[in-house]
């Protein structure tokens, strides 16, 4: 299976099990699920896996979904990341907007279908992150071989770039 077919992988954080039971029979077939009912069990699976997204819940015992999120951004800070809750908490909610830690904010109960969409968003949006950090990269990269060498010849490099920004457009329309 390629990189362009795996599902994406989503940790989901809830300190109530149900919940997370209900999440991952919606969510299976859509994505690689990881699971936590805290924030340091969800930190350490940040540890052991590449997460694309994270969605946690706000209000859990010892650890709040933002201060979980303003810790992930340090240790994982590719990742999308999403609180969701069935409280009005909109303090944190601000704080972590604010902070850069939150891609959108997810009220219980959902609804499946505009759910797995929103999951779906944010994996696409992780995806299109990647793919420009890849492309800058390989420009830093050429441009250090180009420098180097006098090589003259970028119309891959340019196609790539021309690409890129032809999807950021479409993604902003």
């Amino acid at each position: 299976m390629s990189a362009e077919t795996e599902k994406p992988p989503i940790l989901l954080v809830d300190d109530e099990p149900e919940i997370l039971a209900s999440l991952k029979g919606l969510l299976r077939r859509e994505f690689t699920l990881h699971t936590a009912q805290s924030g340091a069990e969800a930190l350490e699976i940040l540890r052991q896996h590449k997460i694309h997204v994270i969605m946690t819940d706000q209000r859990m015992p010892e650890m709040t979904g933002s201060e979980l999120l303003s810790h992930a951004q340090t240790q994982s800070a590719d990742s999308i990341r999403m609180i969701f809750t069935g409280y009005a908490d909109i303090k944190a909610v601000i704080d972590a907007v604010n902070n850069g830690r939150l891609y959108r904010y997810i009220t219980k109960p959902w609804d499946p279908d505009e759910l797995i969409e929103t999951l779906q968003q944010a994996a696409d949006e992780y995806a299109r992150r990647q793919r420009r950090r890849d492309l800058l990269s390989d420009l830093v990269e050429y441009f250090d071989d180009a420098t180097e060498s006098g090589k003259q010849d970028a119309s891959l490099l340019r196609a790539r770039v021309q690409n890129e920004i032809e999807l950021d457009d479409a993604t902003l329309s």
